[in-house]
């Protein structure tokens, strides 16, 4: 079926599958569960599939979903910073990130930094509190002096378990998050 599916989508055919109420006299539905129940009935039907195990079936249909999640991912014009962190949706899925306030304001750039908020017009200068530059995600995690000290421990440990420095948000959040 898939094939054929594809076929009519080549052929520029938008195929969408929905739900629809059953017996309610609609020509393409009563056709379809008439050939479905001559299928299950008849003796002389050749089965037309292999049988594969479920598991196989799941995994498929994952991996054709992450597929579909990366291309309208990648297609977004939004959500730059997160995508700096996580550009491949299959390695966020697989990843047990403990998620809480703080990762989820770096990741994203909502919440509790002072752009955010002037983005908003909640305070009127995005400038950190050390007066350098706006207090972006990339300021708090690269730059800011007022966390050096942080910074080099997150460097020592990063080097420790062989990681190079300097490093993308990419390689922070996949290689380096624990």
């Amino acid at each position: 079926m898939r094939e054929e599916v594809r076929r009519l989508e080549k052929d520029n055919w938008t195929v969408r599958f929905t739900w629809v109420k059953a017996h309610n006299n609609i020509y393409g539905n009563e056709l379809a569960d008439q050939l479905a129940k001559e299928a299950t009935t008849s003796r002389e039907a050749e089965a037309i599939y292999s049988k594969i195990p479920k598991s196989a079936v799941f995994k498929e249909l994952k991996e054709e979903g992450v597929k579909e999640w990366q291309c309208e991912w990648d297609a977004l014009t939004k959500g730059a910073v997160t995508k700096s962190f996580f550009p491949a949706i299959g390695g966020r899925i697989n990843q047990r990130l403990q998620m809480n306030i703080k990762i989820s304001t770096t990741v994203t750039e909502h919440g509790t930094l002072r752009s955010y908020y002037y983005r908003f017009r909640i305070i009127d200068d995005p400038t950190c509190v050390c007066k350098k530059r706006p207090q972006t995600s990339d300021h708090l995690l690269w730059e800011c002096e007022l966390l050096r000290k942080q910074s080099e421990v997150l460097k020592n440990r990063i080097k420790k378990t062989g990681g190079n420095w300097a490093i993308s948000n990419s390689d922070l959040a996949n290689k380096h998050s624990k």
